[in-house]
């Protein structure tokens, strides 16, 4: 047998053909001769798989390609360390199994005897899968099909837009860390040769996003009976707390707390500063990056909502667009390169949010400009220069106008037997404490005197 330089490669030995395979941004229907995927560029990568391409549960896990050495280890508690790979070690030949009983993939364990023979026998034969084209190449897009006269179809790759697709992965998934993945996933499950791997599911869920109906849910027995499918305990995700009812501090009262209702800029240095400064932001950016790229490849309900907590936290802030200028200017590049991405999900983001669709971000947006040129008045910055991208880029594609001031708010409307009829728009009211926001007078002292003389006719 030839000998074979490997390149970082996953393999997954025994998979049924017409599974559904998704690594990063690509999905394909898997085949006899498929077992696995090489090639693969250092990063982080998510690989998760569907007995079908809808209507199926979807299961996954993120693993990390090459020297995961620099994120240092993660210590969640006393006991619970993520291990750390050296730059030394030889290429990733990374084993993952099928499990006929649950569906899933699954790691070859460090524990098991039987799992590292296993783990032997494949990375030894890696050479003879190589040459029977047993290994799919690792493409970060779609190619294109080829077909000659005379040729068997090839695919064609772009190699400009090949770059650009793996510079787009790495732009979406550059602030996930080991201890970003364990404190929202749980402790990572480490295989024969040490490395880790978080497993999400699209069942997965936060607590304040699931459905405890009493009488007819039972959370335990749901979690056993998923993790009679899953093979392994289905872990709670544990999302940095958002209360957006509540954006103010203990014992905050009057003018105070209706600014802070109004400017949530302290409820997100609240959440930063529970760790350290650089290290909270990089938290909510990274968060950010998890949920949505959960919506994208499993279609998560808890992560779609979380995703929208965190930008209703962020774009309605105004002090932190000039206390938290790189921040705000990072979010909202990743927001705008994360919207490119938003047809990738079937049938759209938007379509998985119900009737609301893009509405509620469309408004997010439209307070955010408002309170951008307000703050920054005329002046250079950084977060209106992002801002600015992103405005025309969701002008082309979804033709939204962000600038509230081009809209007529009130008029008079012409309808088709003549008759005129005055229209009102109540976008924003909240804003503008207009209509059912406008504040209300009370006499407390007539209410009162009122409530008694009632008392005394009752």
């Amino acid at each position: 047998m030839t000998s074979v330089s490997p390149s970082p490669t996953i393999l997954v030995p025994h998979l049924p053909p017409k599974t559904l395979v998704g690594i990063d941004l690509i999905t394909f229907t898997s085949t006899p001769n498929f077992h696995g995927i090489r090639d693969l560029p250092a990063g982080w990568h998510f690989l998760y798989t569907g007995t079908t391409e809808s209507l199926s549960l979807r299961c996954g896990g993120w693993f990390f390609v090459g020297d995961i050495h620099p994120f240092g280890a993660y210590k969640k508690d006393e006991s619970a360390l993520v291990p750390a790979q050296h730059a030394n070690s030889a290429p990733d030949v990374i084993v993952w199994r099928w499990n006929t009983d649950t569906e899933t993939l699954t790691p070859l364990r460090a524990s098991s005897d039987a799992d590292k023979q296993k783990a032997m026998r494949h990375k030894a034969n890696l050479g003879a899968i190589w040459q029977r084209g047993g290994l799919f190449s690792y493409r970060s897009r779609v190619s294109s099909l080829v077909q000659e006269a005379g040729r068997p179809a090839q695919f064609e790759i772009d190699e400009e837009d090949e770059a650009e697709g793996r510079q787009n992965w790495l732009d979406l998934t550059n602030r996930l860390s080991p201890g970003l993945l364990s404190r929202v996933v749980g402790d990572a499950s480490v295989d024969v040769d040490g490395r880790s791997r978080w497993m999400v599911t699209s069942a997965s869920t936060a607590q304040r996003d699931s459905d405890d109906i009493p009488g007819l849910t039972d959370t335990a027995q749901a979690a056993e009976e998923l993790e009679k499918v899953m093979g392994e305990k289905e872990s709670e995700f544990s999302f940095l707390p958002i209360d957006l009812k509540r954006t103010w501090r203990e014992g905050a009262i009057g003018r105070e707390r209706t600014e802070a209702a109004q400017d949530r800029s302290w409820a997100l240095g609240d959440l930063v500063q529970q760790f350290s400064d650089a290290d909270g932001e990089a938290q909510v950016l990274g968060e950010l990056q998890f949920t949505f790229l959960m919506v994208l490849t499993l279609m998560n309900y808890s992560c779609l909502q979380q995703w929208k907590r965190l930008l209703e936290l962020v774009l309605t802030c105004r002090n932190a667009i000039r206390d938290r200028e790189s921040f705000m200017r990072d979010v909202l590049r990743l927001l705008l390169l994360q919207l490119k991405r938003c047809d990738d999900v079937e049938g759209g983001l938007f379509d998985l949010d119900g009737e609301e669709g893009g509405e509620f971000l469309r408004r997010l947006l439209m307070r955010f400009r408002r309170s951008l040129y307000e703050v920054v008045d005329g002046t250079e910055s950084v977060v209106k220069s992002e801002f600015e991208k992103l405005e025309a880029w969701v002008k082309d594609e979804y033709d939204w106008e962000l600038n509230r001031e081009v809209f007529v708010r009130r008029g008079m409307v012409q309808l088709e037997d003549g008759e005129e009829v005055e229209l009102d728009m109540h976008d924003n009211d909240e804003d503008d404490e207009l209509g059912e926001y406008a504040p209300m007078v009370v006499d407390l002292e007539e209410g009162s005197a009122q409530g008694g003389e009632d008392s005394d006719d009752n």
